[in-house]
């Protein structure tokens, strides 16, 4: 065998085997699963794969840092809100506070329903305060989910970019008969 022919032959092998670590390494995403062309080596679905990839990774990215755009909005609102919901919870109690201080003197059935008229309505923006208090912190619980949703998905995404981006250029150095870059898989490691 000449060494062209061996060189082509490594090459070949080595594509191979850097694509099944490649399809090894995105087996867990349904999205990143290749074809039997691009597995067998052949450089154009190498790079048709690959573009995809990249295409699906920056679409996730961006869909990952809209979420978290709209995360901190909600959290912005939910702090809002619990900050408004505490004023009026302080401002309530005073309100209780005084109306109990000035209560009790009543002479009249007509004066202690008017008493307790005033009372329940300060009861009522009380509990409303409280709502709105559990509300925010709803928003808040709910934008800090959303944020780490929005973070997987970035990084989901870059992998993405990644593997097109190196699919893409091992399609171009296995046309060229150069030897493939590694793969490198979740978690850091490589197919070498």
């Amino acid at each position: 065998m000449t060494d062209s022919n061996q060189r082509r032959h490594f090459v070949q092998f080595s594509t191979l085997a850097l694509l099944l670590a490649l399809a090894s390494g995105c087996a867990a995403s349904p999205a990143t699963k290749l074809s039997d062309a691009a597995l067998s080596g052949d450089p154009d679905a190498m790079w048709a794969e690959g573009q995809e990839l990249a295409r699906k990774g920056e679409r996730l990215v961006k869909k990952g840092e809209q979420r978290m755009e709209n995360a901190r909005s909600q959290i912005r609102d939910g702090e809002s809100k619990i900050r408004k919901g505490n004023e009026l919870v302080a401002k309530s109690r005073l309100d209780y506070e005084n109306a109990v201080a000035s209560a009790g003197d009543a002479r009249t059935p007509k004066v202690v329903e008017d008493e307790a008229k005033r009372l329940k309505t300060i009861g009522k923006r009380w509990e409303k305060a409280l709502d709105m208090i559990r509300a925010g912190n709803e928003l808040v619980e709910k934008g800090n989910k959303n944020i780490e949703t929005g973070r997987s998905e970035v990084r989901e995404g870059r992998f993405l970019i990644e593997k097109g981006s190196m699919m893409m250029r091992n399609s171009e150095r296995s046309r060229r008969g150069d030897e493939l870059l590694p793969i490198i898989l979740r978690g850091g490691s490589t197919s070498e």
